[in-house]
This record gives C-alpha cells, structure tokens and sequence, in this order.
C-alpha cells in the first residue's frame, strides 16, 4: 500500500511539473512567435519585404557572375540597330526595304529563326516587298506591342496580309519592377478570347521547326544543335510536350528570367567567362561574308541597340547587372530565349511556403536563443544573414530556385526581439518576487538557474544536499545598547556587506539576515547531486568562513578609527540534507532552507562561545563537512565531542585551526 501511494505521489507530481511546463511553454514560446509570425506575415502582406528581396536578387546574380557566370547560349544571336548601322544608313527611321535586303542576304545562310523586335505598325510603301521576302524566308517572327491602356499595338494590316500568314507573331511584353529591373516575362498572354505566345516562344517554334526540318532531310546529328528539344525517333512529340508544359506560365504566371552574364562584354575585358550575349552590328551583316556565315542555325533576334533611337528610348531594358545605365530591350528576348533553349527559367518558392517559412522563423528564433548566453546570441545575430545567404546562393545556383531571404530574417529578428520582451517580462515578475522572497544578492544567481527553480514565476520545493554557514555577532545586544539607531544600522550594514563579500566570493549565497546573524548556503538554491560538487561547496564553505575571520580584521580596524565597536562572532559549518521553498501567503512569501541541517548550523555556531580567546578561528565544522574537506586539503582542526542544545546524543566536532591546500 505503502509503494502504490508513492508511485501515485510521483505521478501527480510529473503531471504537475509537466503542466506547468507547458504553461512555461506558450507563455515563452507561443506567444512570442505568435506576435512575430503576425507581424511577419503582416509585412509580407503589406509588400514591406518586396523592395528587399529585389535587392537580394540582384546580389545573388552578381555573386554568381563573379564565381562562376552563367554563359549564354551560343544559338541566340543579336544583330543590332547600332549606331555603326545608323552612321551607315542613315537615322531612325528606316525604310522596310532595307530590312528585305537584310532578310535576302540571310536565306543565303539560313538562320533557324528569324525575330523582328520591331514594332511596324505604320502602313508603308515597302509593306508588301518586305511580306512577301517574309514569305519567301519561312522562318521570321514579328512583334505586337501595347499601349498603357493593355491593348495591342497590331501589325501594319498590309504587311500581314503579305506574308500570307508565313510569319509567326509574338508579344513583348515583359513585367519591369518598381525599380526598374526586369525580373519576370509572360511567356504566353490572353487577349479576347485567344491565347498569344510570347515573342521567344514563338522563336523556338519555328527554330524548333526548322531544325527537325533539317535533321530529317540532311540526316545529320541533333546533339550539338538541339539535344534538348530533339530526340531521333521523337523530336516533334517532345518538342510539342515541353511547349505544353510551358503554357503554365500564363497572363497570371509569369516566368521568372534566370539571367546569364551582363549582356554586353566588358571593355578589355578578353575573359571568356566574362563574355555577353552574341552580338552583331546590322552593318557588319550587311558587309562582311563572314559575319553573315556565323548566323548559320542560329535563332536572330533584330532590334535597336543605338543610344538616342526612339525605339531604344520607348523600351528600356534594366537587368540586376546594369541597374543604372539601360540597356536594349531586345536583350530580355535573348534571355527568355537561353532560359527556354536550356531549360533553366527560375522558381520562385510559392507565396504560401514563404509565410510557412516566415511562421517557422518567427517560432524558431526562440528556441534557438533560449539556451544561449549573451555572447551566442549576438553571435548569432551577426551570422544569420551570411548563413542563409549562402544557403540561399546554393539553391539558386544549384537547383534554380529563389528563397525569401528577407522575410525569413526579418522575421526572425522580430521573434529574437518579442522572445527578449518576454524574457524581460519574466526577469521583471521574478525580480517582483524577488522582493518579497529572496534576499537581494540571490537574485541573481537564481535568475541564472532559473529553469531549475521557476515555474511559470513561482519558485518550487526541492530537495538537495548543501552545506549551512551560520555566523552570529558576539554581545550584539550590549551594542545596540550603546549605540544610536541610525549609527547601528550603518554599522551593522557595513558589517553585513564585507561578510556578504566573503561568501559570494567564494561560491555561496546568502539565504537570509536574521538580526546580526547571516544564514548562508553552498550547493543551493540549485540541487547538487554529484558527490564532488558537495565536496567542492564544503571547501568552498570553509575557504568563506575563514576569508571573514581574515577580512573581520581589518574591518575592525576600520571601526576602531571611527570609535566605533568592534565585531567579534562565530561560525558554524554542517553539510546535510536540506529542503528548499517558498512558504507563506500570497500576499508575504518567503524562500529559506529547512530540515535538521539548519539546526546543526546554527548550535554549533552557537557552541563557538566555548572556544579559548587562543583558538585562530572561531569557527565549528561538524564530521559530515570535515570529512568532505579532508580529502581536498589538509585541515588543522581539534577533533572534540558535545553536547549540541536539543540533543541527546553527543556530536562529533572539529574546531578549524589552519588549512593547506595541495
């Protein structure tokens, strides 16, 4: 009967400890993440976050270009507007005539694909020359603009009408950032009822068509002209496959543009890994054979790149690599281009795991920064943005994908910030209760211990093994006889202080004041279990005791030079079983050590008045403490046997006389 009461006494203890911990729980956990996700998702929402992230993409993009750039595909070429052609043929704007010779000289070479980023809207005289050249070379793509306002800028009517729909027609239409950086394009865009490609999707199809059209009359091999979208035995099925899937990138969802390196080539810059896109001045096309064969199965996109062409001025282009200076607009063609050829567009992580991983961050931060120190957490602090910048570069680099890095750190800052607040607010109720239940120099060290100690503020039992130290002051009652309250208690401070010194230098706390008596213990409040912590609290008792005789000296001489009485006192030492607690009302609590430990402590204090005005130290240690000592030091003491007030069993005593450490 006996054991089962003890077992149901430790289940209901667990289930308490266990509530309470989960208490302790959502008050230092739930409740600041709770804050820190909804101010997180909160600015998230808000678009706070957004000017950031762009910030970061492009630092994720120069990164990669200065470790290992990103090379473009050697079958997009530009031929460019420049301002070479212009000094050649004359100012914006041309006549279409010049673009058939253009496209007359290239059917020589046959170019896969052959894009117009230019907008010829405008009816000429030159319309049907160019549509029919159009129709003659099979493989040319014409841009449709728009306005402010979404609708479409549409061809020039005569000129469609003389293609005789042998050309294919593709938006331009791209999305530019507050900032003005180009970071996503629509690959395919609805109007009306009809779904309209993209300028480079309608490119890749007619590549695609003019390849296979090659791969199959001339039998030669597909690996290194289109080893992507052609297969041997099933290059239209596959081509047509990846052409679907692509259609998920609606006027809703818009492809995300994994630049390759800047667009242009430095100047001097001769490292091939520093290299722009393939590029081409329109004159050079014109007259020089070479140049002209090197446009061999290539994809050609034709468009303005001359600095003051009206053309260039109405279409812009920033990337993360030139963020200052525009660039052409035909460039963001040329890389929607590699990113289809090559299949490496980027994705960004869906908007509801970047608030799951915002909701995680700001939950996180306080389970990471409980357990650390001062120190650990700045240390923490100041490594958190290179640690998940490297881990971001690596998903962007590796796997093509773009994390929030913004968001998440945000947000874990907030939930560092709300978990410190929380922290703060504990600190202030402990302190609270500190008033009313622990002496002030306690304070502290039960605050670093508090996950041993607290509950959800509330200081709980426990037992533990610790040695008492239990000084009282000799004829205190004569001296406050003498002396003026105001000069005692100065005094009797003063004397507390030095005293108080001496112990917590030594490892000890002092549980309480009682008149001109100090209670003071080492090993608690925190349970000691290990036999060598007991051991070392009951040096470390011995070491205070006679650090007070010593500093009592001079402390003496102080008051002898203000005419003020001198201190002469006992102290008792004892090692045991203690327990340590709050008791009292709600309204007056206090926390003390109790059990027959305490007791010893304080009658062989009180024997100390038997001691000769000869012994060195005025100070008693019972067995248990003298044998705990004798095993670290050599211990000079005067082994006696008692009479301890209260008992009627004699007590075995060591009067300390000197101690030697080894």
């Amino acid at each position: 009967m006996k054991r089962w009461l003890q077992l149901l006494k430790t289940k209901l203890k667990t289930r308490l400890i266990s509530r309470k911990a989960r208490q302790q729980w959502l008050y230092l956990f739930v409740a600041p993440g709770l804050a820190a996700a909804g101010m997180g998702i909160g600015l998230s929402l808000l678009g706070f976050w957004i000017p950031l992230e762009r910030g970061i993409y492009n630092r994720l993009f120069n990164t990669r270009n200065q470790l290992h750039p990103l090379q473009w595909d050697e079958r997009v070429v530009v031929i460019a507007i420049d301002d070479a052609s212009l000094a050649t043929y004359g100012s914006y704007p041309w006549s279409r005539s010049l673009y058939s010779k253009l496209l007359t000289d290239l059917m020589t070479v046959q170019p896969a694909a052959i894009g117009f980023d230019i907008l010829m809207a405008e009816p000429t005289i030159e319309d049907t020359q160019l549509g029919e050249t159009i129709r003659d070379s099979g493989n040319i793509v014409l841009a449709v603009g728009g306005d402010n306002q979404g609708n479409q800028v549409p061809i020039s009517p005569l000129l469609l009408q003389a293609t005789d729909d042998f050309a294919r027609i593709g938006h331009v239409k791209h999305i530019t950032d507050s900032d003005g950086v180009s970071r996503q394009a629509f690959l395919y865009e609805r109007h009306q009822d009809t779904t309209v490609e993209s300028f480079s999707i309608a490119l890749l199809q007619t590549y695609q068509e003019n390849i296979s059209r090659v791969v199959n009359q001339e039998q030669i091999s597909t690996v290194d002209i289109s080893a992507q979208f052609l297969d041997n035995s099933h290059q239209e099925d596959i081509s047509i496959q990846f052409l679907d899937n692509l259609k998920r990138f609606d006027q809703h969802s818009p492809a995300w543009i994994n630049w390759p390196a800047p667009v242009h080539t430095r100047k001097g810059n001769h490292n091939r890994s520093q290299q722009g896109v393939h590029t081409v001045s329109f004159q050079a096309v014109m007259n020089n054979d070479d140049v002209l064969n090197s446009l061999q199965n290539k994809i050609v996109l034709i468009g303005y790149t001359a600095t003051g062409v009206v053309g260039n001025i109405e279409d812009p282009l920033k990337t993360p690599f030139s963020r200052r200076i525009p660039t052409s607009g035909v460039y963001i063609h040329a890389a929607l281009l590699d990113n289809l050829l090559n299949d490496r567009f980027l994705t960004a992580l869906p908007y509801r795991w970047t608030l799951i991983l915002v909701i995680l961050s700001a939950f996180g931060s306080g389970l990471i920064l409980r357990p650390l120190n001062l120190g650990g957490r700045l240390l923490f602090m100041v490594g958190l943005a290179p640690a998940w910048f490297l881990v971001t570069y690596s998903c962007f680099v590796g796997a093509g994908i773009l994390l929030p890095m913004v968001a998440p750190i945000g947000t874990t800052l907030l939930g560092m910030m709300m978990f410190q607040i929380a922290e703060q607010r504990e600190r202030q109720a402990l302190t609270d209760l500190f008033a009313i239940s622990l002496s002030p120099e306690m304070a502290d060290f039960v605050w670093q211990y508090k996950d041993e100690l607290l509950t959800q503020g509330h200081i709980h039992s426990q037992e533990l093994t610790a040695t008492l130290l239990f000084t009282d002051i000799r004829g205190f009652t004569s001296i406050t006889e003498m002396l003026p309250s105001k000069t005692l208690l100065a005094w009797l401070n003063r004397y507390f202080e030095v005293m108080t010194d001496c112990i917590m230098a030594h490892g000890g706390v002092v549980d309480k004041y009682i008149g001109d008596a100090i209670m003071a213990a080492f090993g608690a409040p925190v349970s000691q279990n290990s036999t060598a912590a007991i051991q070392q609290d009951a040096l470390n008792a011995v070491k205070a005791s006679m650090a007070m005789v010593e500093r009592l000296k001079d402390l003496n001489q102080e008051f002898e030079s203000q005419e003020l009485p001198t201190v002469r006192f006992g102290v008792g030492l004892h090692t045991g079983p203690l327990v340590a607690g709050t008791v009292g009302s709600r309204n007056r609590a206090s926390y003390s050590l109790f059990g027959d430990t305490v007791n010893i402590a304080a009658r062989l204090q009180d024997m100390t008045k038997q001691l000769t005005k000869n012994s060195p130290y005025p100070i008693l240690m019972s067995e248990a403490t003298y044998q705990l000592v004798t095993e670290h030091c050599t211990i000079s003491a005067e082994k006696a046997k008692i009479q301890l007030r209260g008992r009627t069993a004699q007590t075995t005593v060591y009067a300390l006389s000197g101690i030697k450490t080894s």
